[in-house]
């Protein structure tokens, strides 16, 4: 079944198509498709319809099924909108894996903007094991592509440790710190 908007969805190659912004809910609503082209186009469309999806995007989150919240994350991930930061690291703490890994890589992408939210929740819900399981992959790959400040490699360290509920909040304070030193 070739609903309209399918029909521009399979129209587009790059982001050279505009689709009217009305569009975004029926998009959303495809992503919760059976089919997996079907999802894959609807993404895609998202991406290229880019920040001002984002709001919509944002509200399905709450309360999306898994597989949705999946793809949702995946257009955030797309759009990279440093915007979407706030809701990106909150998935960090999410009950599925697949949303914790997908939140982690959109986070990675939005590269050093993401430290800042990432520390303010290791400090504050420190005791969420997925998100020190999701900030440890996030900081492991800054990391190596040597994008981490001292302090924050000492975050990355204490979530390493035998005892990150006691080390973790302490080492986030004291990167934020860092990060408030050096923005001044």
């Amino acid at each position: 079944m070739n609903t309209p908007i399918i029909s521009q969805i399979n129209k587009i190659t790059d982001c050279t198509h505009d689709l009217p912004y009305s569009d975004i809910p029926s998009l959303i609503k495809q992503m919760s498709d059976t089919d997996g082209f079907m999802r894959m186009q609807a993404r895609e469309a998202l991406c290229c319809i880019g920040t001002p999806a984002i709001p919509e995007l944002i509200k399905i989150l709450s309360n999306a099924n898994p597989q949705l919240r999946w793809e949702v994350i995946r257009v955030l991930e797309c759009i990279q909108d440093p915007a979407a930061i706030p809701i990106l690291v909150e998935q960090l703490k999410d009950d599925h894996a697949g949303v914790r890994w997908a939140a982690s890589n959109a986070l990675i992408g939005l590269q050093r903007a993401a430290l800042p939210v990432i520390l303010n929740a290791l400090v504050s819900d420190f005791d969420s094991i997925g998100l020190r399981q999701s900030a440890h992959h996030i900081l492991h790959v800054l990391k190596d592509d040597g994008k981490l400040r001292h302090a924050e490699v000492k975050v990355y360290e204490a979530l390493q440790g035998v005892e990150p509920t006691a080390a973790v909040p302490w080492a986030a304070e004291k990167a934020l710190e860092s990060l408030r030193r050096n923005k001044r």
